[in-house]
């Protein structure tokens, strides 16, 4: 594929992105932010690295005078836990295991994948479902197995895993700055 293919199809993505469902994803932040409940992302692969800059950047949005900073974590970012419940339960087991820990009702799962139907990620959202958090899914191709378990399902409308995981990133930024106005609009009131 060649560039102009490559950055014509990442415009398409983007310009296909449902864009209630990420506003809905947005309230849901703000809202878990408000009622001091916990967020937890994961991925595999590339969707790893995407769960990590989110945590990072929700954190990082509440470090300020007189806020309340937002609990959250990425669940694939303890490397001894996860080889751990690799290795002694699989695999598939990775993040079912890390949110029995920590999840509780009205907290926040967001599972980010490609395909969606990846068992870890399946079996996480199956958990959060029972301990009644809500579920969100960052999505690619037709969504897979999650989009049809989760709360909210945003889609990122392509078969490409390159530019899917772009958009990805891209879908953190407006949701972390959809959030970030939100808590500043907050702000301005309180005064």
């Amino acid at each position: 594929m060649d560039v102009d293919t490559y950055l014509d199809r990442l415009r398409g993505a983007i310009g296909s992105l449902p864009r209630s469902a990420l506003e809905e994803l947005g309230e849901m932040l703000y809202r878990a932010h408000r009622n001091e409940k916990q967020v937890f992302t994961l991925g595999n692969g590339g969707s790893a690295s995407t769960a990590s800059h989110m945590a990072a950047d929700i954190a990082k949005n509440t470090i300020g005078p007189n806020m309340r900073r937002f609990r959250v974590l990425s669940l694939n970012d303890n490397a001894a836990m996860l080889t751990a419940l690799a290795n002694d339960l699989g695999y598939e087991h990775i993040f079912r295991e890390q949110l029995q820990n920590f999840i509780r009702p009205g907290d926040l799962l967001i599972a980010i994948s490609a395909s969606g139907n990846s068992p870890n990620v399946i079996n996480a959202i199956r958990y959060a479902r029972e301990r009644c958090a809500e579920t969100v899914g960052i999505l690619g191709f037709d969504g897979g197995e999650a989009a049809t378990m989760v709360d909210v399902a945003v889609i990122v409308p392509s078969d490409h895993y390159g530019v899917i995981e772009d958009v990805h990133l891209i879908i953190n930024h407006i949701v972390v700055d959809y959030f970030k106005a939100k808590l500043d609009d907050e702000a301005s009131w309180a005064v």
